[in-house]
């Protein structure tokens, strides 16, 4: 398993200008955070798509900033702005294919709200569908505030959907949601993707890894044995460290910890 960062964790960087820091530092893989519209335009993608050509970093995921609007562009009962919806998610699935990436990253629908979770499953697969028709895997994140914050809700998506769903294990989330991250990776374990990771601490639920007391070794052990084959990339809030070297250190720290778990397998999806 190859540990990368996300270029949010360097947050509010340019996106460009991110993506330069880790090559930089010689990161094997990286998650795309798109923060606004203009990073879809033709000159800024190929400015990222020399980065990545020219270098050897790889992009593992897209993560649009639009994932905050997502549980009013699918989920409410107004059927245009759904459909509006799966038409601006084409321009990311795109934009991913692009650059080589595999993964969309998905938020979805707020905990607040009284939508059934049918339609939830079905806008999904609807999504999913025509990222699958341009080569990605859309994954459904599970995110505090969130539907996909509980665990209950995943397993009963993962019930409706079967084998058409895949997911992103955030640890942070899941504790933030009062969720246990090892019983998440035990229960979907064969239907994860990606990783995002980082540390925590009583009363602290983002430190950089190596800063806290997570069970790393035993987090990526469990996905192990569930045959878990993607990529591990550490997300970070900017308030969450001091310095950009405890990021990069963090990502060496986590690096060693998944090479003693997983061997030299080639463990990419």
């Amino acid at each position: 398993m190859e540990i990368g960062i996300s270029t949010a964790s360097l947050y509010p960087t340019l996106l460009e200008d991110a993506l330069a820091q880790l090559i930089e530092q010689q990161v094997p893989v990286a998650e795309l955070f798109l923060n606004t519209f203009s990073e879809l335009s033709p000159a800024l993608r190929e400015k990222v798509k020399s980065q990545l050509e020219q270098s050897s970093i790889r992009a593992a995921s897209v993560h649009p900033f639009t994932s905050v609007l997502e549980s009013s562009l699918f989920f409410t009962s107004y059927t245009r702005r759904f459909e509006d919806g799966v038409e601006l998610y084409r321009r990311y699935f795109d934009y991913a294919a692009q650059m080589g990436a595999k993964i969309l990253v998905f938020h979805g629908n707020h905990r607040n709200t009284s939508r059934p979770p049918q339609r939830y499953y079905e806008r999904f697969a609807r999504l999913r569908q025509a990222a699958k028709e341009m080569g990605i895997v859309l994954a459904q994140e599970n995110v505090y505030a969130h539907c996909s914050q509980d665990l209950s809700f995943l397993v009963e998506m993962r019930r409706y959907l079967g084998d058409e769903v895949e997911f992103v294990l955030d640890n942070k989330q899941a504790l933030r949601g009062g969720q246990d991250p090892m019983e998440m990776a035990r229960t979907l374990g064969d239907r994860v993707v990606q990783l995002h990771l980082s540390d925590s601490a009583p009363g602290r639920d983002c430190l950089p890894p190596g800063e806290g007391d997570f069970d790393f070794a035993g987090y990526f052990s469990i996905l192990k044995e569930k045959g878990y084959a993607g990529d591990g990339i550490v997300e970070l809030y900017q308030n969450s460290y001091q310095s950009p070297q405890q990021l990069f250190q963090s990502r060496l720290f986590l690096q060693e910890i998944a090479d003693g778990v997983f061997s030299s397998e080639n463990n990419q999806i």
